[in-house]
């Protein structure tokens, strides 16, 4: 009688502990299948999309955003990148063998992409014409950013994305906006007072350009406070030729292209091309610049930025006009990292390098 009645009580043991097991087991399968179904809404360029939560498969597209995931910790969810074109602070990843090359920044290969079979695919400037073809494959978003008022623009873009993995990310996102805050806040502090003019060059092949304070660098201006020259921007394509006038530019430049140019623009020139300033920099003689006298020249070299042949660049800022200026006489001309300029931004590490690149001139 004893003995039946300790086997019904273990019986009645292995009988609840089986329900309870199989009852865990189905919450935890249903909980895995909400999470992996789970969706949420963002804000992109284009208006409010609905898209996967913590993607685990992501297609990038635009080199700020991969930033901005390296940045927030999730560089591991990335499998396909451009990396034909990859600019050096970005170079490591192109070494990764969980990342499938798709292309460049320009031209992207479908099929790649579409046997990584993504959760997710972040668009481009240059590849928004595309965004119908990347959405039949997967759920696609692009941001772009603005020139008036870049930086609250890149917080916003950030903070979208950090969104996608929760609350960690969203600490870690407001985390690093605040260290690229402080730079803004000290920089605009040091240019409060000044008188010191400066200018944005871009180089083309031999071709030399002015970009506008309204134009895609306008955060040197807007954000970090530096005085842009009286200088009259006159929009013309790439720039016009050492010496030439606006007018006899247009032809001589239009030949410049590559894969990896911005004909089709990036996250950070989108808006710019609507605005007051060509994305490529508008045309000017060495005249003009001597003229308007800058303390700071800021160069960006597109041609060296695309790997093209970059000889033709060579002598074009020791003309004895522009040597003879404020910035080339106190050593003020300073080239900055063409490829970081050119090829990304709107990012949290790309926004961090080109502010802190520019900051330390602020004030001199």
């Amino acid at each position: 009688m004893k003995k039946r009645f300790i086997l019904g009580l273990v019986m009645s043991f292995l009988a609840v502990f089986v329900l309870v097991a199989c009852s865990s087991s189905s919450s935890n399968s249903s909980s895995q299948s909400s999470a992996a179904d789970s969706k949420i809404s963002i804000t992109d360029a284009t208006g409010k999309v609905s898209v996967p939560s913590n993607p685990k498969k992501i297609v990038v597209l635009d080199f700020g955003v991969a930033d901005t995931l390296r940045a927030l910790g999730y560089e591991d969810r990335i499998v396909g990148l451009p990396t034909d074109s990859l600019p050096s602070y970005l170079s490591d990843l192109g070494e990764k063998d969980s990342i499938t090359n798709v292309g460049n920044l320009k031209e992207v290969d479908l099929e790649k992409i579409a046997e990584l079979e993504p959760d997710l695919i972040v668009a481009s400037g240059r590849t928004q014409g595309q965004l119908d073809d990347f959405k039949e494959i997967a759920p696609t978003i692009y941001f772009s950013t603005e020139t008036d008022g870049y930086w609250a623009s890149v917080q916003k873009n950030v903070k979208a994305i950090a969104s996608l993995f929760g609350d960690d990310a969203e600490k870690t996102a407001e985390t690093k906006i605040a260290e690229i805050d402080d730079i803004v806040s000290q920089a605009s502090s040091d240019n409060k007072d000044t008188q010191k003019t400066t200018l944005m060059l871009m180089l083309n092949e031999g071709n030399l350009a002015a970009i506008g304070a309204q134009g895609r660098y306008s955060f040197v201006y807007g954000d970090l406070g530096f005085k842009a020259t009286s200088l009259k921007i006159e929009e013309q394509e790439h720039g016009a030729k050492r010496g030439q006038s606006s007018s006899s530019s247009s032809s001589s430049s239009s030949s410049s292209s590559s894969s990896t140019d911005s004909s089709s623009t990036s996250s950070t020139e989108s808006s710019s091309q609507s605005g007051q300033s060509n994305p490529h920099g508008d045309s000017l003689s060495y005249e003009s610049i001597a003229e308007v006298n800058p303390d700071i020249i800021f160069v960006v070299d597109r041609t060296l930025a695309i790997g093209g042949d970059d000889s033709s660049n060579s002598d074009v800022l020791n003309n004895e006009l522009i040597q003879a200026t404020n910035a080339g006489k106190n050593k003020k001309i300073i080239t900055l990292t063409s490829d970081l300029w050119y090829l990304s931004g709107g990012g949290l590490e790309s926004t961090k390098l080109m502010f802190d690149e520019v900051a330390k001139y602020a004030g001199q």
